[in-house]
């Protein structure tokens, strides 16, 4: 799990039993949908091409909803596709604090459910079930391929003021776990040159490019004792989007390395571009949609609860292997 070229995410997936189903109706009859907090971005579109494809093949009615990163209308979303008779609806939420109430509208409407990527408790503080990724530990790994690059490239050399660079999200724990996993990655591989102290963490409100931009710009212009940066991204956004803000302050890009997770077109432009100071954590996220249509079909018309993980691979990807890989 934390090996640095491969990292296995453990999609763990389970289906909640809303209420007794007496029926079990097949595929036409269905309608599953996707509520997802920003269907716009490359990674929740990838989710619903995956959710798409395995709906037309069970012949099941698909409607993907887009909340576009605003709380009242992921609430609104849900409220439609309880209007709407939805069998099973999957989310992808806007606020992990908004779970109980989620769930709880479901419970009531009796609409068996499922959360992608991000867990979610219910209002009896259980955990909801989920199809998801290992964030720690696969980000553990990106920190640790990070920390052996910059060995390899001199970083760690006495004189060198190296700080490792962390746009966070931290007052929502799912993303936090990234950053953490980054900076324990980094610091446990650095051979003792970096501690937690050399941590340059600041908030942006959701981890998308047009917000990270000016948070790290601050970051630098903050710091120009620094002459080599470790670059944590919480996506590839949060990956690629510091690399722009060193160039615009005209840094030596030789001194820099970035990861990002996810894996989508960010990240290949960069590898397009020839950038050998960037890497990224490539996932499956097309896997994570359509295991979620899987898991509620299954259940609903077989009445098959799925325990236990479901493992989907991963691996960190930079400008030396990516041609090895398929990209959106």
């Amino acid at each position: 799990m934390r090996k640095a070229f491969v990292v296995l995410m453990a999609v763990a997936v389970a289906v909640m039993v809303a209420a007794p189903l007496s029926a079990q109706p097949k595929g036409k009859d269905l309608k599953i949908v996707y509520v997802c907090k920003m269907l716009t971005h490359p990674w929740f579109q990838a989710e619903q091409k995956g959710a798409m494809e395995l709906a037309k093949k069970y012949g099941i009615t698909y409607i993907g909803i887009d909340a576009n990163l605003d709380d009242e209308a992921f609430m609104q979303g849900i409220d439609s596709a309880i209007a709407q008779k939805a069998t099973g609806v999957a989310f992808c939420i806007t606020d992990v604090a908004m779970g109980p109430a989620v769930t709880d509208k479901l419970k009531a409407a009796k609409i068996p459910y499922v959360t992608i990527n991000d867990n979610v408790k219910d209002s009896a503080g259980k955990d909801v079930p989920n199809v998801g990724i290992d964030t720690y530990g696969s980000c553990f790994a990106g920190g640790k391929a990070m920390a052996e690059l910059a060995t390899k490239r001199g970083f760690f050399k006495k004189g060198n003021v190296v700080k490792i660079m962390s746009v966070d999200v931290s007052f929502k724990s799912f993303l936090h776990e990234r950053t953490v996993g980054y900076q324990d990655g980094i610091i446990k591989n650095s051979g003792g040159f970096l501690t937690k102290a050399d941590i340059v963490a600041q908030d942006n409100e959701t981890g998308m490019f047009e917000q990270v931009l000016p948070v790290s710009q601050a970051i630098i212009h903050s710091h120009p004792e620094v002459t080599h940066w470790i670059i944590t991204g919480l996506n590839d956004d949060s990956g690629v989007a510091p690399l722009r803000a060193l160039e615009e302050a005209g840094f030596n890009m030789d001194n820099v390395i970035s990861c990002g997770l996810g894996g989508y077109s960010l990240s290949s432009d960069e590898f397009r571009n020839g950038n050998k100071n960037y890497i990224t954590i490539k996932l499956q996220p097309e896997t994570h949609g359509s295991e979620a249509v899987r898991a509620l079909y299954e259940f609903i018309t077989k009445k098959t609860p799925i325990k236990g993980f479901i493992p989907t691979s991963g691996a960190i990807v930079g400008f030396d292997t990516w041609t090895k890989y398929t990209w959106d």
